[in-house]
Order: C-alpha cells, then structure tokens, then sequence
C-alpha cells in the first residue's frame, strides 16, 4: 500500500493529472464518488441530524443546559458522526467499486497492455482515484454536516421550544477552526486509506475471479481497523 502511495504521489508532484487523458478519468472519477452519492448523503444525513438535534435538544432543555446545544452538537458532527458516516457510505460504494474495477483490470490483462504502451499505471490508473476520493471525503463530510444540523432543526428541533435564531448563534458561537480541521482531517486520511486499500488489494489479484470476493472481503476488514485506528489516534491526540 506504501508502494502504490509514493507512486501516485510522485505522479501528483509532476501534475500529470493535468494530461487530457488522465484529467478525464479523474473527472468520471469525481462524478462517481462525490456528486452521485449526494442523494444517500442528503438523505441519510437529514435522518441523523434530526435525531441527532431531537435528542440532544431534549436533554439539555430539561437539565437546563440549552446553552451548551452548540458545543455539544458541533462535537458530535464534526468530529465524529459525519467523517465515519460519508467515510462509510464512500466504502459501500466507491471502495467496493474500485476494489472490483482494478481486480478486473488485472484478471483481463489491461494493466499489462498499459504497460506494454508505457503508460504509467500510477497516473492513469491510481492517481485519478485518489485524488477523487480524496476530493469527496472532505466535501461530502461538509454538505453531511450543513444538512444535518439545518436539515435535522427543520425537521424536529421545531419540536422544542426554540428559535432557528437562537439555534444559529448556538452552533456559531461553538465551532472553532479547530473543529472544521478535524472534520476535514478525518475525511481526507479515512477516504485515503480507503482508496489506498482498495487499489492494492485489487491489484493484489492474480489470474483468477473467484480471487475478487475473497480480496474485497479483505479489503473491507483492513479499511474497518483503519478506520478504528485513526479514529482512536484522533480522540487519544
């Protein structure tokens, strides 16, 4: 996975995305993994949220704590709910496809006719992919929080006895830079790895396609216990 990492990033350093051909499938790439996703992320991202702010909302009205709403609710969003969340929803889609889509690459020879035509397989290949991946942890991580904190007030945080108003200047007066960092910081490592995964375990694959199953599944353990550990560095740090 190291290996493939340096690669990709020497290919970053010398702007090869930035070739027609390779520009190309690093937008395909970013339509795939961050803008068709939004619909699962506006959705799933409304639900939390109004959960999220109902009972939040309800605990600290009645120990009368309401001033705390914001710091409480930026906590629980940024630092935690919305990077595991669109980092999760990133694995189910992209990861898996990815994983598949180098796993059959190799199966069917096209990695070694790249080679045979002297095109990298850093920069077509993996290079494009990260970036995309790279580009939608952090961005779809900032829409899930946006909705969920709006989105979820709209929906049941009218509930309580409150003013969108007040709620507002809650959440303004909470978040700091520092939260947006680790909201940021989260989603770009964990969609990293992510992708960093998927892209060796599948060219991890030899011949064969029953190879592909056993490869994804793990693939999806691996990502599992980065998730955790970076997760763990995080709240240790």
């Amino acid at each position: 996975m190291f290996h493939i990492f340096v690669q990709t990033a020497s290919a970053a350093a010398r702007l090869t995305f930035l070739n027609s051909a390779v520009f190309f499938v690093l937008i395909r790439q970013i339509y795939f993994t961050a803008v068709q996703p939004l619909t699962l992320i506006f959705i799933t991202a409304l639900i939390i949220g109004s959960v999220t702010v109902h009972i939040l909302l309800g605990i600290l009205i009645s120990l009368g704590a309401y001033e705390q709403i914001g710091e409480y609710l930026i906590r629980a969003m940024l630092h935690e709910i919305a990077p595991i969340t669109c980092t999760l929803i990133i694995v189910l889609r992209s990861g898996t496809a990815t994983l598949t889509e180098v796993a059959l690459m190799k199966i069917n020879k096209e990695i070694n006719t790249l080679h045979s035509l002297r095109i990298p397989v850093a920069e077509y290949v993996f290079l494009p992919r990260l970036l995309a991946f790279l580009i939608a942890g952090p961005c779809l991580s900032l829409c899930f929080c946006v909705i969920a904190l709006f989105g979820g007030f709209f929906t049941l945080g009218f509930m309580h006895d409150i003013n969108f108003a007040n709620y507002l200047t809650r959440l303004l007066l909470a978040v700091e830079v520092s939260d947006v960092a680790i909201l940021l910081g989260k989603s770009v490592i964990m969609t990293g790895l992510v992708c960093l995964v998927a892209l060796q375990r599948g060219m991890s694959v030899e011949r064969s396609f029953t190879e592909v199953p056993i490869r994804l599944i793990q693939g999806m353990i691996q990502i599992i216990t980065l998730i955790i550990t970076v997760e763990v560095i995080f709240n240790v740090f």
